[in-house]
């Protein structure tokens, strides 16, 4: 390859290279001239909050700028880079080199003009040739220096400080709301409130008939004096508990309520009040089965859950409730759950001591929210009531005569004789007495009367009284004990004799 065929090639990547210099300080520069011209739109849009024909014709402005940038600076570099557009040529390139080398000067521009010479003999293209080998060791790439581009970032920083200082001090929304206002240009917004409404509430629950405070407050460059709620299709005041800071007492809510608050022609959004149903007892009653015992006909409480009734009683609760899952009784000892029904919840249990408990509603959302105490006084079956008085004759000694009288608070059930000799009571003679079944009676005897025992033998007997009640296996009371004695005929024969003798001796003395 000849010497100026050289110098040709190297004035190509000479050429390549200003362009790549072009292209890459074009970058840097659209980046910082179009982001910064981006940046000062929006801020003219959030100053000025434009309409949308004010948007409109901002935006299209925008548009025309940042492509007339994108032309400048990146797409005629490229162009000219892949020679799609005629660029600089070697002269100009030469005229380049020669400002950037002393030692070129006109030397590389003069070999261009010989070389463009008509007439070239030998002579003219040996001085072309060795004018060529001079300039070949000249770096022609070395006049374009890419690395000044770096003084342009500089421009590029200045948006770039703007950005991070915005979201630093996290007052960025000037940017992404009018960014999102400059994208959308024919909608139409309104200029934003000069405070807003904050609810400070953890929750937005309510228990149903239980007062729910409202607790809020405004930010903003304006403090309203006062503010409303309106639901319900009327409108409230709240109550002012420091400047910016307001409250409204919702009395009893029985449902959700949907409101909004007002202050200074500014309204807030749309908010829901959640009420919660709380389990509650409506009405209930109980179903007193007495004992078949006590002669009680059963009976029905309505409205109570306190009662005394007798032992062995069972009782029925039935309860009606509104937005119950579940209710339990409560004791000392003891938790019952009531079964469910289509008409409520019900349970029974027979009582055979004293009871103080507790009707517990619940609802998925509240445990045992309410809580009603009763107690039940169970009264005892007392023991029956056995009074017996027994006269003996003088004048006939082996007969005794008893007169009782029995009572039970709700019934007699048997009354017998038991009679055994003495020491040996697992010989004991049980014989029954007719009595009345009612809770008062009255009976005679005569002991032995037609009992059959033996003379001679020494006897024990005791009256004893049964009540009604089976559940407690049928109570007994026992009389006192006496004591009998048979005797023998030869006794018998005496004694006769005896009160013969004594009856001649009153007739001789008077």
């Amino acid at each position: 390859m000849s010497n100026f065929k050289t110098i040709q090639l190297k004035l190509e990547h000479f050429i390549s290279r200003y362009y790549t210099n072009e292209l890459l300080k074009g970058v840097i520069l659209f980046f910082a001239i179009g982001l910064l011209y981006l940046l000062l739109t929006l801020f003219v849009e959030y100053m000025l909050w434009l309409n949308p024909t004010g948007r409109t014709v901002l935006f299209w402005l925008f548009i025309a700028v940042e492509l007339a940038l994108f032309f400048k600076f990146i797409a005629f570099p490229l162009a000219k880079l892949f020679k799609l557009q005629k660029g600089i040529d070697y002269e100009d390139a030469s005229r380049i080199i020669g400002n950037h080398f002393p030692q070129v000067n006109d030397k590389l521009l003069n070999v261009l003009q010989l070389n463009q010479n008509l007439a070239q003999t030998e002579l003219l293209l040996a001085g072309i040739e060795q004018k060529s080998a001079e300039l070949k060791p000249v770096p022609f790439k070395l006049a374009i220096n890419l690395k000044k581009n770096t003084k342009y970032l500089k421009y590029a920083a200045i948006p770039v400080v703007i950005l991070a200082l915005s979201f630093i001090s996290g007052k960025y929304n000037w940017f992404s709301d009018s960014y999102d206002r400059m994208l959308h240009y024919q909608t139409a917004y309104e200029p934003p409130a000069p405070f807003q409404f904050f609810v400070l509430n953890d929750s937005f629950k309510a228990i149903e008939n239980k007062d729910f405070t409202l607790r809020v407050s405004t930010q903003g460059d304006v403090i309203p004096e006062d503010a409303q709620i309106s639901y319900n299709d009327e409108n409230y005041y709240l109550k002012q508990v420091a400047p910016g800071e307001f409250e409204y007492v919702f009395a009893q809510p029985k449902s959700n309520i949907s409101f909004q608050l007002h202050a200074n022609d500014v309204t807030s959004r749309p908010y829901e009040l959640d009420v919660i149903n709380v389990p509650t007892l409506l009405s209930f009653d109980m179903h007193l089965d007495y004992p078949s015992h006590t002669r009680k006909r059963d009976e029905t409480l309505k409205s109570t859950g306190n009662a005394i009734v007798p032992q062995g009683t069972k009782i029925t609760w039935n309860l009606k409730t509104k937005s119950t899952d579940e209710v339990t009784m409560s004791s000392s000892d003891t938790i019952l759950n009531f079964e469910g029904n289509e008409e409520g919840f019900a349970l029974s249990k027979r009582l055979y001591r004293s009871l103080e408990y507790n009707l517990n509603t619940s609802n998925e959302n509240l445990k045992d929210y309410e809580s009603l105490a009763f107690s039940i006084d169970v009264i005892r079956d007392e023991h029956p009531e056995l009074n017996l008085q027994m006269k003996q004759d003088s004048t006939d000694m082996e007969t005794l005569y008893f007169y009782g009288q029995l009572s039970d608070d709700y019934g007699l059930s048997k009354l017998q004789l038991v009679y055994y000799p003495s020491d040996e009571e697992t010989k004991a003679v049980k014989a029954e007495i007719p009595i009345s079944k009612s809770t008062f009676d009255e009976f005679t005897r005569v002991f032995p009367n037609e009992l059959q025992l033996e003379e001679g033998v020494s006897y024990q007997l005791y009256f004893q009284v049964f009540d009604n009640d089976a559940i407690n296996n049928y109570k007994s009371t026992k009389s006192n004990v006496y004591s009998f004695r048979k005797l023998t005929k030869e006794e018998r024969r005496e004694n006769q004799l005896q009160d013969q003798n004594e009856a001649i001796d009153d007739l001789n003395k008077s």
